[in-house]
């Protein structure tokens, strides 16, 4: 299962530190478009949410994140 984290940078000075502004995990799941997909329409509407609310978010990360499978 692939998952990957959306953050969004105000700012291109700190980004480097991992400390966003915003950040969400987005999986693939079943009836789901894959996570990368979904992941890059999350970057999209994050960058037009920006410009239109003037959030001043200048960067925006996606990075995949590697989970443990978990046993049950």
């Amino acid at each position: 299962m692939a998952v990957f984290k959306v953050t969004a940078y105000r700012g291109n000075r700190n980004w480097h530190l991992r400390q966003g502004d915003y950040s969400r995990t987005v999986r693939d799941g079943v009836d789901l478009p894959p996570a990368r997909e979904q992941a890059e329409a999350l970057a999209r509407e994050l960058a037009e949410r920006s410009h239109r609310n003037k959030f001043g978010w200048s960067r925006i990360d996606i990075q995949p994140v590697n989970e443990e499978p978990q046993d049950g």
